[in-house]
């Protein structure tokens, strides 16, 4: 009685890998991006123990809110470029450390001086990151891969907005480590120096068309 080899069912082990290997980055960039949307929503609660503990002025603790929206908002266009013309992953990986550095410098800050001068850091590099997300997904992923991965992008960012001010409120009233207030910005660090060591090993790198950076338009943004 002759004996066949039966075929293996499903996919070959290097298909299994390959196709784990390609939903690697995305967690990473999903990371920042949760960070970058949760911290527009995170400190909202927070504010009246901020003013209280820091001895700030109400427009100080306006700066804390407005001054990371305002330089985010200024500096995307750059952070673009940047990406297009040093590589979206080093853009996305130097954005997410300086991010972290500017969230331990809230977290840390003596003074309502140094709490707005971090915030403003933390939206700064925040404009690094955030424009360079889409980017990597559209590089790294096509046709139904893209879909999935831009729905769980838009997941996290709804995820982070939702839940920003729920989390701030707990940490606020659970008060770990007697940190109070400064859970809401040291909150990032682990998750940010998960992200920052895994992302240049996980997401290859990428680059767009080389374009000048309107350092002019920019200033004119900001001041305009």
């Amino acid at each position: 009685m002759s004996t066949q080899s039966i075929p293996a069912v499903g996919p070959a082990p290097a298909a299994v890998a390959s196709t784990r290997s390609r939903w690697l980055p995305l967690p990473v960039i999903l990371a920042g991006t949760f960070m970058v949307v949760l911290d527009f929503f995170i400190v909202n609660v927070a504010l009246p123990s901020m003013q209280a503990h820091l001895h700030a002025s109400s427009s100080a603790i306006e700066w804390v809110v407005a001054g990371y929206g305002l330089t985010n908002a200024v500096f995307l266009i750059t952070g673009a470029r940047l990406g297009d013309r040093w590589g979206r992953v080093r853009v996305f990986t130097i954005g997410l450390a300086l991010f972290t550095l500017a969230s331990a410098g809230c977290g840390l800050a003596e003074t309502p001086e140094v709490l707005v001068i971090s915030r403003l850091a933390q939206g700064c590099a925040s404009a690094l990151l955030m424009p360079v997300v889409l980017s990597i997904i559209g590089v790294l992923y096509e046709g139904a891969d893209r879909a999935r991965a831009l729905a769980a992008y838009g997941m996290s960012m709804g995820f982070a907005a939702v839940s920003g001010q729920l989390i701030g409120g707990i940490l606020v009233q659970v008060n770990p480590a007697g940190l109070g207030w400064r859970s809401c910005f040291l909150i990032n660090l682990p998750i940010g120096v998960l992200a920052v060591a895994a992302a240049p090993r996980v997401i290859p790198e990428s680059r767009g068309a080389s374009g000048s950076l309107d350092l002019t338009g920019t200033v004119l943004r900001r001041w305009g």
